[in-house]
């Protein structure tokens, strides 16, 4: 165990700096056409083979650094036809494509989109007389 006296203190901004600078090795090693990474969220896309070859690599090198997935957290988006063989995926939650957001942003048209659209603040420029002084 890391007691709180060593390394960043919550909330220092070195310390997304020095994780990110840990796991970049990880996440650059990684085969899938997709690879979008934000701090400690991990976005894979491409046959489902690859993605599943480079879920079972962070597990195993993740593994070695102490980290770990939190499959309570892990998504799969997929068609609902898709049949998915590894063990490992199939215990992620499914996300149809219609329902699909990366880091609050729907994805795809959907009722996610129209969730957003409605819930959407829009200032348009007639409107804007009074926010500028």
């Amino acid at each position: 165990m890391i007691s709180s006296q060593t390394g960043p203190q919550q909330g220092d901004p070195i310390g997304p700096l020095l994780f990110s600078n840990t796991i970049h090795p990880l996440i650059a090693s990684l085969k899938s056409d997709l690879n979008l990474g934000y701090l400690d969220d991990e976005s894979l896309g491409g046959p489902v083979d690859t993605v599943a070859a480079d879920v079972g690599q962070i597990v195993e090198v993740g593994g070695a650094m102490g980290l770990h997935l939190n499959i309570s957290k892990c998504e799969l988006i997929t068609h609902k036809d898709q049949a998915i063989s590894d063990s490992l995926l199939q215990s992620f939650t499914r996300v149809d494509i219609a329902d699909a957001s990366l880091l609050g942003a729907p994805l795809f048209h959907g009722p996610t989109l129209d969730t957003a659209w409605k819930n959407a603040v829009m200032i348009l420029p007639w409107q804007q007389k009074d926010c500028v002084t």
